[in-house]
């Protein structure tokens, strides 16, 4: 069970990483690989459950220019394996994905740092030579390479750490583990401190506010926010486009 689950975490992680392959379909988020790898680790509501808390910490955690954010795919998979295998919960896989992330992301910046180089010159000696072809296949093997190079280690980890990490868990005393339930309270306020802090500007902060009163002082659901918040985008919308657009004046020169 343990060299199963490990294969097959380790071909999760390596799709988790493929993702700028394909556009950018999200697919290494929290919310998409605590599911499964709790499916995985064949506990389904578990891996939900640590996975939308995970990905209120990690809400934040958005490559913008260039900054490279924590690896939230090898936090989440780890989190969420050793927290299920241990029968923990989301506070724990808290505690040990972040860090875990934090580290990975350390480990991709250098893999792609320096594989993808070492090929590109490659490259360019195919093209000295005007052969398109290995032009071609280098420029494919540079964009594996550093996945490769990487995606090994979080199912190792799992692999030789699993069994220690269990007996590590079930040894921590109990105030330890009531401080990591209230982090685990704390930190998805950090992440969308982390979000808001990106996006809030004086145009969408009275809206931040409405949902905030409408939560807090007449009872309504997230769900029903985010209905309500759809319908006010869209009248926004609708309005915006209805109104006349004034005519820039001419400077006497046509647009070709």
């Amino acid at each position: 069970m343990l060299v199963t689950q490990t294969i097959l975490i380790g071909i999760l992680y390596f799709i988790s990483q493929m993702d700028g392959f394909f556009g950018t379909s999200l697919i290494g988020r929290a919310i998409i690989m605590g599911p499964l790898t709790g499916l995985i680790m064949g506990d389904v509501a578990s891996g939900v459950m640590i996975g939308g808390t995970l990905e209120l910490a990690f809400i934040g955690a958005v490559s913008i220019g260039a900054y490279d954010p924590p690896d939230v795919a090898s936090g989440t998979i780890l989190g969420t394996a050793f927290a299920i295998k241990a029968g923990a919960g989301p506070e724990v896989a808290i505690a040990m994905g972040l860090p875990v992330s934090t580290i990975m992301q350390t480990v991709i910046a250098i893999a792609w740092g320096l594989l993808p180089t070492l090929f590109m010159h490659r490259a360019d000696a195919f093209a000295e030579k005007g052969d398109a072809k290995g032009v071609s296949r280098n420029m494919f093997v540079a964009g594996f390479a550093p996945i490769v190079a990487v995606f090994w280690i979080v199912p190792a980890a799992y692999y030789f750490g699993s069994d220690a990490v269990v007996n590590l868990l079930g040894n921590i005393p109990e105030f330890i583990t009531t401080g990591m339930d209230i982090a685990a309270g704390i930190i998805p306020a950090i992440g969308f401190a982390m979000l808001a802090e990106m996006i809030m500007n004086k145009k969408v902060a009275p809206f931040f506010f409405l949902g905030f009163f409408l939560i807090q002082y007449f009872g309504i659901g997230t769900t029903a926010v985010a209905i309500f918040a759809v319908i006010i985008a869209i009248v926004i919308v609708q309005l915006s486009s209805n109104q006349p657009q004034t005519k820039q004046e001419e400077d006497g020169f046509d647009d070709f």
